[in-house]
């Protein structure tokens, strides 16, 4: 064998026992895209404003409680007959209650007749919180506080002056919550005005008439608070 062919086959031989090359493929992954985490904002809620719907007026306290009672003439009516259709809408109601004497509110005058009798009442614009006999807001107590100098005042000039705290509610709920709610509204404001505000309790009582004297009944929302009412009424 020839020198040059020896060298051929160590070459082969030694190419032979070599490994083949790695080739490694480097795969990158591709990033992620970024988490947007996206935030809500939630627009803060303006607070509850309860508006009063008669704003008190001293001076119109003042002058309606010292209104004595008055008799009055009532004129009885002729029935009349109205067709079924026909519904007749008044600015005062009568309920008839076995265990009470009728009660006739004129909302313009701001009296309520009482077998024969006119007498002079206010409403005092407190509020509560729903359902209860709590005062809501330091207005409420405000009012009250107004009501009993106007009250003060009467007695000093007419010893014998004698009112009542009437509780009234809308037609909303059952009779009897209704009536319980009004009889305990109407007592808070009795305690209020005897306890803290000095108003003889020989001068003043209290009743909760419930949902019997409503002014709107089929009324609107707005209609509706105006029966959910507290009156100082002055009945001697």
């Amino acid at each position: 064998m020839k020198p040059y062919h020896s060298i051929a086959l160590v070459l082969i031989a030694h190419a032979a026992a070599q490994e083949p090359p790695v080739i490694v493929e480097e795969h990158v992954a591709p990033a992620p895209p970024p988490v947007v985490i996206e935030e809500k904002v939630v627009p803060a809620q303006p607070p509850v404003v309860v508006e009063r719907v008669h704003p008190l007026d001293p001076a119109l306290v003042r002058r309606q409680l010292a209104i004595a009672p008055k008799v009055i003439e009532v004129r009885e009516k002729p029935a009349v007959v109205l067709p079924p259709t026909h519904v007749e809408t008044t600015e005062t109601h009568i309920i008839e209650d076995p265990a009470l004497p009728p009660r006739i509110y004129n909302v313009e005058r701001n009296v309520v007749i009482v077998e024969g009798r006119e007498l002079p009442y206010v409403t005092i614009p407190v509020l509560f919180v729903k359902e209860t006999a709590e005062l809501l807001d330091s207005e409420s107590r405000t009012a009250l506080e107004e009501t009993a100098k106007a009250m003060l005042e009467v007695l000093q000039t007419s010893p014998d002056a004698g009112f009542d705290v009437e509780g009234h509610t809308s037609v909303e709920g059952t009779d009897e919550f209704n009536l319980q709610l009004s009889a305990a509204r109407s007592r808070r404001v009795y305690d209020e005005l005897t306890q803290r505000y000095g108003v003889p309790v020989s001068a003043i009582g209290a009743h909760g008439f419930g949902e019997k004297y409503p002014n709107h009944p089929n009324g609107s929302e707005a209609e509706l608070a105006l029966d959910r009412r507290v009156l100082v009424v002055r009945v001697k």
